[in-house]
């Protein structure tokens, strides 16, 4: 079976109609914290995956003097990698259904630079479960963060059209 045939398959199991579409995303975040070790750190493999897409996917969008400067704080032991805080909600999804929703966002990114920072955004705030104020950076303000997510959401709803929201 080849993995666009695997992919549709995933997305064709799941009932989606246990959750709409931001309860599956805060149930994916929820999920990702559900699996980890005493130090905090994930042994889940696929949140490990989607943390490392989203840091290589933010390092490619810095100049190279901040990327230099990120390598230079890691050396010196100032870098802290990102954290998520423990979800408030009780993970009600399998690994099948994690998957699935994983994929729901993987197929969004790359398509377009704006649509990369609307997922970004949604990862943020759903999977990392950031307020909106931990969501501002220096290109992304309070507002903006909350247009991104709206944003964000409203084209997975359109191309997931099956999904409530």
């Amino acid at each position: 079976m080849n993995v666009v045939a695997k992919q549709e398959h995933i997305l064709q199991a799941v009932d989606w109609t246990r959750f709409d579409l931001e309860g599956w995303l805060y149930q994916f975040g929820a999920w990702m914290n559900s699996v980890s070790v005493t130090c905090g750190k994930s042994i889940n493999p696929i949140a490990i995956a989607m943390d490392s897409a989203v840091k290589a996917q933010k390092y490619k969008k810095l100049t190279k003097a901040q990327q230099q400067q990120i390598i230079v704080d890691y050396l010196t032991g100032d870098f802290e990698p990102l954290k998520s805080r423990p979800s408030k909600l009780t993970c009600q999804i399998d690994d099948n259904e994690a998957r699935a929703v994983q994929r729901l966002i993987l197929d969004m990114l790359g398509q377009s630079e704006i649509m990369d920072d609307w997922m970004d955004a949604i990862i943020d705030r759903y999977f990392y479960g950031n307020s909106w104020a931990e969501m501002v950076t220096d290109e992304r303000s309070q507002m903006d963060a909350r247009m991104d997510v709206k944003c964000g959401l409203a084209a997975l709803h359109c191309r997931y059209g099956f999904i409530g929201y």
